[in-house]
């Protein structure tokens, strides 16, 4: 499930997405979700802080962390996607670039997918290790989480 949404946390909130993203882990789902666009600690925000749920933040170009982008440092599965100048869909059949770490989910998700093609026993941990040790540092690491490598990832699945 990729989760472009979210805002922040409160206790009603909370429990909401946590007991969701424990239903869908317990059932063979893997979730995935936006850390949010307030330069802040994602920690603050739901259902980025959600256990269970592997957290996207966005980077940019020249893999900085995006001015936007909440970090993801204090939580146990955060990783980075390109979030800057995604191009996307737009009605009347055309398209646009946006920012946000609704942009970079989405990488995330799209890549899961296709992992979870090759194994589809992949459990949410083992999908970020993989995605933890496949990716690459970015020049705030300890911010983002490491940058996604696709054809890293689904080589390390192939090989498993």
């Amino acid at each position: 499930i990729s989760m472009s949404l979210g805002g922040y946390s409160n206790d009603a909130r909370q429990k909401a997405y946590t007991q969701a993203v424990d239903y869908c882990n317990k059932n063979g789902v893997i979730v995935i979700v936006a850390a949010g666009n307030s330069n802040m600690n994602a920690t603050g925000f739901a259902p980025a802080n959600a256990t269970g749920a592997i957290t996207v933040s966005a980077i940019d170009a020249d893999l900085n962390k995006a001015t936007f982008s909440n970090y993801i440092s204090d939580l146990n599965m955060g990783i980075a996607a390109p979030g800057v100048g995604i191009y996307s869909t737009i009605p009347n059949n055309q398209y646009a670039a946006y920012n946000g770490t609704s942009m970079a989910t989405p990488y995330v998700a799209g890549l899961v997918g296709l992992m979870r093609s090759i194994d589809p026993n992949l459990t949410t941990t083992e999908v970020y290790d993989i995605l933890d040790r496949t990716g690459r540092n970015t020049k705030n690491t300890d911010l983002t989480g490491k940058l996604i490598l696709p054809h890293a990832a689904i080589k390390a699945v192939l090989q498993r």
